[in-house]
């Protein structure tokens, strides 16, 4: 089965600003002329209470129930703490608030971008396309091959949002085969009706793509019938 993984190849800095579309280019500056200023930091109890903060700005993103809304501050500490000796920080704050953050571990000569949130609030400063870019810059530093952000396609999307960002940042998709070798009966099954996939497999391409992008407009208004309702009480 074939997958792919979202991937910028790193060589220079400046390279990576010659493949981004000129939208990125434009929200670099916007991001600098409107006082975003990005850094790598540490993982400490002061940058693990502002995450917390972070992550308790909406219980909603990108169409889903945000998994860590509501988590206190010693289990944001610790989750932030797995693969600390191989992890580094990209922080992007204005006036001193942080708004927008990137973990990335180092694997190997990859660099794998395994969380990047930023503040709805500031989406008009462009805070993610900094942090993207400072992230770029401190990979090609510590000699990196390639800066990872999960996958450019899932499961059946043919079209994406996300996807679109992602390549306007600059991230490729990079195809890999993955093999299923059943070693029982139950297996043999599994894999003829490739069950691998999950029960998606069950349900048509097209069919797949309407009901991710209800999902997502269900959410969406959900989440602002709830904050119009807390506003009146």
């Amino acid at each position: 089965r074939w997958e792919n993984v979202a991937a910028i190849p790193l060589t220079t800095f400046n390279d990576w600003t010659k493949k981004v579309s000129t939208d990125m280019r434009k929200d670099l500056k916007r991001a600098a002329s409107r006082g975003v200023v990005t850094n790598v930091v540490e993982l400490d109890d002061d940058l693990a209470q502002r995450i917390v903060e972070l992550h308790n700005e909406t219980p909603v993103r990108q169409g889903k129930k945000f998994k860590h809304f509501g988590k206190d501050f010693a289990t944001v500490k610790r989750d932030y703490e797995s693969y600390i000796d191989r992890s580094y920080f990209i922080a992007a704050y204005h006036e001193e608030e942080l708004i927008g953050l990137i973990k990335i571990v180092q694997v190997g000569d990859l660099a794998c971008m395994m969380q990047i949130l930023s503040k709805t609030a500031h989406y008009d400063k462009r805070p993610t396309n900094a942090l993207i870019s400072k992230a770029v810059e401190a990979s090609v530093v510590k000699g990196c091959s390639y800066l990872t952000f999960g996958q450019l396609y899932y499961r059946k999307q043919t079209r994406s949002s996300v996807a679109d960002f992602k390549r306007r940042n600059g991230f490729e998709g990079i195809y890999f085969p993955r093999y299923y070798v059943p070693i029982t009966l139950f297996g043999k099954i599994g894999v003829f009706f490739r069950l691998y996939e999950g029960v998606q497999v069950l349900i048509p391409r097209f069919l797949y793509s309407f009901l991710i992008d209800a999902r997502a407009a269900l959410r969406r208004w959900l989440s602002n019938t709830k904050k119009k309702i807390d506003n009146l009480s």
